[in-house]
C-alpha cells in the first residue's frame, strides 16, 4: 500500500500537478473567507451573498460549453496560463467593491477562469494514472485540494479577512500554481477531442454518477459559500467562522483512505454511506449550534462522509470514458456539479434569509434527502 502511495506521489509527472492543485486550492480557500467578508462589509445580505456565489458558479457552467474547443485550440499548458492570469487579476481587482452588479460580473468571469484552470489539470492527471491506480491517485488529488482549502482560512486568520494582503497572497498562489507546471512542457499532452458530451448523454451513461455529483456539490457549496454567513449569524467573527471551512476541509486526508477502500468496496455503496452520514451530521447540527468546537467536530465528520461521495463518483466517472474524451467528460461532469452548486448556494442563502441560522442545516439535509429519494426510486425502477 505504502509503495503504491510513494509511486503516485513521486512520479515526476504527477508531482508537479499535485503541487499545483495544492497551491491553487489554498488560494480558493482564502477567497472563500475574504469574498463573503467584503460583501458583508458592504451591507450585502445573505441571500445576495448566495446569489454572488451562484454567479461565479454560473460562469463555470457557461464556460463548460466551450471548454473542449478552447483547450483543443490552445492546448493544455497555454490554457492553464491564460486562466491563471485572468484569475489573479480579478482577485486583485475585486477587493475594491464598486457595486453589487460589478461584483457579479467579476465573479462570473472568475468562474470561467476557474473551470479552465481546474479541469485541464484534472484531465491531464488522469492521463498519467493507470486504471488500478485511479482510485488512490484521485484520493491524493482530492486530499491535497482539501488541505489547500483548509490552509486558506488559516492564512486569512493571520492576514485578515478584509485586508488587501489576503487578496495579494491569493493571486500570488495562483501564479505559483501555474508556474510549477513548467516542467511538464517536455511531456506530450494528450490530443483533446473538441466534441462536447451533453448532459443527456452523460445521464444515460450513468444516472447514479449524474445525481451523486449534483447533490454532492449542492451540499458542499452551501458549506463553502455560506459557512462564514452561518457562523457570523450565530455570534462568531468572520475569521472564526472561516475555521468551520478549515475543519471541513481538514478531513481531506480521508480521501486517500477512500481511494484505498475503493479497491475492496463498490463505489456506489460508498456514495450511499456518504449521503446517509452527511444527513446525520447536519441533523445533529440543527439541534445544537452553541459551541465552536462542537461545530468544528461535526464539520470535520461531515467532510469524512463527503470524501466517500467525492472520490467514489470521480473514479466512477473517469472509468466511463477513454483518454481523449476526459476533458469533455470532466467538463460535463463539472457542469452537473455547477448546477448543483448554483442550486445549493441560492437555496441555502434563501433558507438563511427566511429561517435565520437554522436555514443552513435545513438546506443541507434537504439536499441529502433528495439524493436518497432518487436512490430509492432508481433502484425500484431500473
Amino acid at each position: 500500500m505504502f509503495q503504491n502511495l510513494k509511486n503516485l506521489l513521486f512520479i515526476r509527472e504527477t508531482k508537479f500537478i499535485y503541487l499545483s492543485f495544492f497551491l491553487f486550492a489554498s488560494a480558493v480557500g482564502i477567497n472563500l473567507v475574504t469574498f463573503p467578508s467584503i460583501l458583508k462589509q458592504n451591507n450585502v445580505n445573505p441571500s445576495e451573498i448566495g446569489l454572488a456565489f451562484g454567479a461565479e458558479i454560473l460562469g463555470i457552467a457557461i464556460m463548460s460549453f466551450y471548454l473542449s474547443k478552447f483547450v483543443a485550440k490552445f492546448g493544455l499548458l497555454k490554457s492553464v496560463r491564460i486562466a491563471s492570469i485572468l484569475y489573479s487579476i480579478i482577485t486583485l481587482v475585486i477587493y475594491f467593491y464598486y457595486s453589487f452588479l460589478a461584483w457579479l460580473i467579476l465573479v462570473f468571469i472568475l468562474g470561467c477562469g476557474w473551470l479552465i484552470f481546474a479541469i485541464t489539470r484534472v484531465s491531464w492527471l488522469n492521463t498519467f494514472l493507470k486504471n488500478d491506480e485511479r482510485g488512490l491517485g484521485l484520493g491524493i488529488f482530492s486530499a491535497l485540494i482539501s488541505a489547500g482549502v483548509a490552509c486558506g482560512p488559516l492564512i486569512v486568520n493571520i492576514s485578515g479577512a478584509n485586508n488587501y494582503n489576503s487578496f495579494i497572497i491569493s493571486a500570488l498562489l495562483v501564479q505559483c500554481a501555474s508556474i510549477c507546471l513548467n516542467p511538464l512542457k517536455k511531456y506530450n499532452p494528450p490530443i483533446i477531442s473538441a466534441d462536447r458530451i451533453s448532459l443527456i448523454k452523460f445521464y444515460k451513461k450513468n444516472p447514479n454518477s449524474f445525481y451523486s455529483r449534483f447533490f454532492q456539490d449542492f451540499i458542499s457549496y452551501i458549506i463553502l459559500g455560506l459557512s462564514v454567513v452561518f457562523g457570523s449569524s450565530i455570534g462568531f467573527s468572520n475569521e472564526t467562522s472561516g475555521l468551520l471551512i478549515t475543519a471541513y476541509m481538514a478531513s481531506g486526508f480521508f480521501d486517500i483512505v477512500v481511494g484505498l477502500m475503493l479497491k475492496k468496496i463498490p463505489a456506489k455503496k460508498l456514495i450511499n454511506i456518504g449521503y446517509i452520514g452527511c444527513l446525520y451530521c447536519f441533523l445533529v447540527i440543527s439541534l445544537y449550534q452553541k459551541s465552536l468546537s462542537f461545530l468544528m467536530l461535526f464539520f470535520f465528520i461531515f467532510g469524512l462522509f463527503i470524501a466517500c461521495i467525492y472520490v467514489s463518483v470521480f473514479k466512477m466517472m473517469n472509468e466511463d470514458y477513454p483518454e481523449n474524451q476526459l476533458v469533455p467528460a470532466n467538463s460535463t461532469f463539472q457542469l452537473i456539479g455547477t448546477l448543483g452548486s448554483i442550486s445549493g448556494t441560492i437555496i441555502g442563502g434563501l433558507m438563511i434569509n427566511f429561517f435565520g441560522p437554522q436555514g443552513f442545516p435545513i438546506a443541507i439535509c434537504f439536499g441529502c434527502l433528495f439524493y436518497l429519494t432518487f436512490l430509492v426510486i432508481y433502484e425500484k425502477t431500473r
